[in-house]
């Protein structure tokens, strides 16, 4: 037997002046966050013709329906529905701001953050931010989908042409002092139906291309070459997310962004939101970042409400357990499916 108390969202004004997780990336690609009050999300997709099955299609993840040479795909957004006891968050309350005597009183910012509101609004936004970049270089949601036979992926229609991983023989992986990384951005540029206007690499990716000797160079106006790669001498060091220049190479004109944000997974250790060697291309507005209907009690039933995130506190009688209940239901689509393009560099 559950019991919700009415007034909610009473932590939610002060949970954006805690949490700190660089959204840039969802920004930059997946543009505005739309919300809907359903549990599914349906739209229109093109078949691509002539291309690997896994990425033409979402029939390993999803419902669909042809019709007029399109599929309808109805997908159900990954919720992330996280609790925390009260309990806790009162012990943790009460020891913070006190001396060793026992005295004084929480500061009310930090007295938000340790009533768990701000930690579950995190825990959200990491593992948002965490399959934005899945599906950026995998062309897939692992376990996204409850389907009819448990956790399925979702594996979005992007051309298998469009997933490139250099061989070291071929193409020099970046890691080598003999590769020539402007050459293989061109090459993905090129193969690409729709051209892309930036791309994207964490720190370290970053640091085997900007090292090579093809990309910095320098105006040489006496034989008419031009600089290959024009960096940003602005950048904000506060930002995980940030532009850090601009290549222009022969034909191509590619704005590049570097991702240095990292998290702890469950065990504690650090991981970079986007793994070393992968380049994304893309351009602003090829995805959709879709919050879906978040269900909450209503009249002894279930509705569902149109919000980002929800926060209700929760109390369950037998054992008697007070907490408190965050969840939010985020979807990043990548609709435009030609216009997405992962490499792995090393």
């Amino acid at each position: 037997m559950m019991g919700i108390i009415k007034d909610k969202k009473t932590f939610v004004q002060s949970v954006s002046t805690i949490v700190n997780v660089d959204t840039g990336v969802l920004d930059k690609v997946f543009g505005k966050p739309i919300t809907v009050n359903t549990e599914i999300i349906e739209y229109d997709i093109a078949t691509v013709e002539g291309v690997l099955p896994e990425y033409n299609s979402f029939r390993n993840s999803a419902n669909i329906v042809t019709k007029n040479g399109k599929d309808t795909v109805k997908i159900a957004p990954v919720n992330f529905n996280d609790s925390i006891s009260k309990d806790v968050l009162s012990a943790d309350a009460m020891k913070f701001g006190e001396n060793e005597y026992g005295d004084g009183r929480v500061d009310p910012m930090m007295e938000s953050v340790l009533n768990g509101v701000g930690k579950l609004h995190l825990n959200a936004l990491v593992g948002t931010k965490k399959i934005a970049y899945e599906a950026l270089t995998t062309f897939k949601i692992a376990n996204g989908y409850d389907g009819r036979d448990g956790k399925e992926d979702i594996v979005f229609p992007v051309p298998a042409a469009n997933k490139e991983v250099l061989d070291g023989t071929t193409y020099k992986k970046w890691d080598d002092t003999s590769s020539t990384p402007l050459v293989d951005i061109t090459r993905a540029y090129d193969s690409m139906k729709t051209k892309p206007s930036f791309i994207v690499m964490n720190s370290n990716t970053y640091a085997k291309f900007i090292s090579n000797s093809s990309v910095l160079t320098a105006d040489d106006t006496g034989n008419g070459k031009a600089k290959n790669f024009y960096t940003n001498t602005n950048v904000d060091g506060s930002k995980d997310f940030y532009f850090a220049g601009k290549i222009i190479y022969n034909h191509v004109a590619l704005d590049v962004y570097v991702e240095k944000g990292t998290y702890k997974d469950k065990t504690g250790a650090t991981k970079p939101y986007l793994e070393d060697g992968y380049v994304i291309y893309t351009n602003s507005g090829n995805g959709n970042l879709y919050y879906g209907g978040i269900p909450k009690a209503s009249n002894g039933g279930v509705k569902r409400i149109r919000a980002i995130f929800d926060v209700d506190e929760v109390i369950t009688v037998n054992p008697p357990v007070d907490e408190v209940i965050y969840r939010t239901a985020p979807l990043p689509v990548l609709k435009q499916a030609e216009g997405f393009y992962s490499q792995k560099t090393f």
